[in-house]
C-alpha cells in the first residue's frame, strides 16, 4: 500500500511540474507499448490534456525527429 501511495504522489508531482510534452515523452520512454494498446483519447486523459493537444504534441515530436 505504501508503494502505491508513493507512485500516486510521484504522478501528482509530475502532473504539476512537467509540461504536457514532457509527460508524453516520459510515457513513450517508460511504456511505449501503451500507444498501440490504448486509444489516444484515453492517453490524452491520462496525461491531463485534450486529444487535440495530444495530436499537436505528437505532430511536433514527429517533425523534430525528421
Amino acid at each position: 500500500m505504501a508503494n502505491e501511495l508513493l507512485k500516486m504522489k510521484e504522478r501528482t508531482i509530475e502532473m504539476l511540474t512537467l509540461s504536457a510534452k514532457e509527460r508524453y515523452e516520459k510515457l513513450l520512454t517508460e511504456k511505449p507499448y501503451i500507444l498501440n494498446a490504448v486509444p489516444l483519447k484515453f492517453i490524452a486523459s491520462y496525461l491531463g490534456i485534450t486529444d487535440t493537444s495530444l495530436s499537436r504534441i505528437r505532430k511536433d515530436i514527429k517533425t523534430e525527429n525528421k
